[in-house]
């Protein structure tokens, strides 16, 4: 019995790994002002805005306001409509 409550709690954080893993289609801007800036991708289906960590690993702040398709994975949820989910891009397409 333990063994399948195992292999179910196994296949559920597997299932919610998966989950976390998104495909953005939108614009890049930078939000907030000097010196906290940070960049942000606007999702053009929601509207949601996700900030990303690590933009300068794939040069993103010479890319405002060019639309962009990203594959990222969530970080950090957001706590409230003023802060934006943490992402973390992995591919630029």
């Amino acid at each position: 019995m333990n063994i399948k409550i195992l292999t179910m709690l196994g296949l559920f954080m597997i299932g919610c790994t998966d989950a976390k893993n998104l495909q953005l289609y939108g614009n890049i801007y930078v939000k907030g002002s000097a010196p906290h800036t940070y960049i942000v991708i606007e999702d053009s289906s929601t509207h949601k805005n996700y900030q990303i960590i690590n933009a300068k690993d794939f040069n993103l702040q010479d890319k405002q306001k060019q639309h962009l398709k990203l594959k990222a994975k969530v970080i950090k949820e957001s706590s409230s409509s003023f802060v934006p989910t943490q992402i973390e891009v992995l591919e630029v397409e």
